[in-house]
């Protein structure tokens, strides 16, 4: 039992994550009937199956919430598939567990609610994968970029069940875009970091909306139309309200049971600016980044709840990506000003169009603005507030010049945005620069 705990331990619970889904998958539905008084019909394991069946052909693009699609139990068993198939690539590799890797496991889990599957992402691994032995170096030493690469999954889905082809020439043509993606990836990450000196968390998203513009464009040359849908449901927030604040609850228990000292380590963890690469993990150990994460998911969760967010499964698997980041440079010291920038800038686009209502997209980029987070841990709290606004305002735009193919939308954004406030801190409004304590590379 001991070797068992030490090895969730290690893995950072992931499979504890896992297992949480399956269980929801089967049981979640047949529960809310229950509760509603429908009376307690158990939903047959054939009804999420087929419902898998409709995640896997659908087109995916920004934004398909698949609880929308395939109901509660299916979005459930996707995400827990899709989790575990990387916890095994990753075991697979014999990679010890760590910060970033656990992020680009939680970011893959949380966007699986909202355009990611199987059936897409195993293009872009091949694709991946051609250019490591193209290049002739290890499959595995492409893990970070292998994870957070699928942001490009839409692109698979669209090509292959969007534009109205006939599935012979659709479903190789999608398999060959997703190859070609998954082959520029690794090199053309590698080099967008060095635009925004890696402020932005979230920079294979802005290597891939580069790249998702190439290949909208190409589409668009060619004829074919691609239409951004939103496809979202409302009436199942109650269930997401439950599970977010039972996950992060969980999170913080379970570190505090390994450590009961580890908010000495969180207390170091919030000195550091979180720029790229940060591995919280190797720095502050497990624990710390499961307190991390626990924290972000609960503060995440009153401030929806404050202000009475729906919360459907795009919104939470945004909330469920991001603070995913806890291992990888994210925590609120230097996140919480950016939500407050981001937070007044949406009131006042409220107040102008004298529209209150809060939209899903306004949700996600909030929530998403705190890729941005190293900006406000190495320039200060004036420019944390300074980068929200600007990322409520720039981000709508992008999903038009990157065609809705990058999931990572809010990446591309933030990418520009991180370019433009470093330069004006370190080039135009030149001052002392306080620097937080710096994190250490992989």
């Amino acid at each position: 039992m001991r070797k068992v705990l030490d090895y969730l331990h290690n893995h950072y619970y992931l499979e504890i994550f896992v297992f949480i889904f399956f269980l929801l998958a089967f049981f979640i539905e047949p529960i809310m009937e229950a509760v509603s008084g429908s009376g307690f019909v158990f939903n047959p394991a054939r009804q999420v199956f087929a419902g898998y069946f409709e995640i896997m052909k659908s087109p995916s693009i920004l934004l398909t919430d698949y609880v929308y699609v395939a109901g509660l139990g299916a979005t459930f068993f996707n995400v827990a598939t899709i989790m575990l198939a990387n916890i095994l690539l990753v075991q697979t590799l014999r990679f010890k567990m760590n910060g970033p890797i656990f992020a680009g496991i939680i970011m893959i889990g949380g966007f699986s609610f909202f355009g990611k599957n199987i059936f897409n992402t195993i293009p872009i691994y091949l694709g991946i994968y051609f250019y490591s032995l193209f290049k002739k170096i290890p499959f595995k030493q492409l893990i970070i970029t292998i994870l957070f690469s699928t942001g490009l999954s839409p692109l698979v889905s669209y090509t292959m069940f969007g534009f109205g082809l006939h599935l012979g020439i659709s479903i190789p043509l999608g398999i060959l875009c997703g190859c070609v993606a998954g082959f520029i990836i690794p090199v053309f990450a590698s080099h967008t970091i060095v635009f925004h000196e890696g402020y932005n968390l979230y920079n294979t998203g802005f290597a891939l909306g580069i790249l998702s513009a190439f290949f909208y464009a190409i589409f668009t040359f060619c004829g074919l139309k691609v239409e951004s849908v939103s496809l979202y449901n409302y009436d199942t927030s109650v269930v997401f309200y439950y599970i977010l604040p039972i996950i992060s609850v969980l999170c913080i228990i379970l570190a505090y049971l390994n450590d009961h000292h580890v908010h000495k380590k969180y207390y170091h963890l919030l000195k550091t600016n979180g720029r790229l690469i940060s591995d919280y993990g190797g720095q502050f150990g497990e624990d710390a980044v499961l307190l991390n994460f626990g924290i972000l998911g609960l503060v995440l969760f009153f401030i929806c709840l404050i202000f009475q967010a729906p919360m459907n499964g795009a919104v939470f698997g945004t909330i469920f990506a991001a603070i995913g980041f806890a291992g990888y440079g994210l925590h609120i010291r230097n996140v919480l000003p950016i939500w407050i920038g981001c937070g007044l800038t949406i009131f006042v686009g409220m107040a102008i169009k004298k529209d209150y209502t809060l939209t899903i997209s306004s949700i996600m980029m909030f929530v998403f603005a705190s890729g941005l987070a190293p900006i406000c841990g190495r320039y200060g709290i004036g420019y944390g507030l300074l980068i929200g606004a600007l990322h409520i305002i720039l981000t709508p735009i992008m999903i038009s010049f990157q065609g809705g193919f990058d999931l990572y939308n809010n990446g591309l954004a933030a990418g520009f945005e991180a370019a433009l406030v470093t330069v004006l801190a370190e080039k135009i409004f030149v001052r002392r620069k306080r620097h937080g304590r710096k994190s250490k590379d992989l």
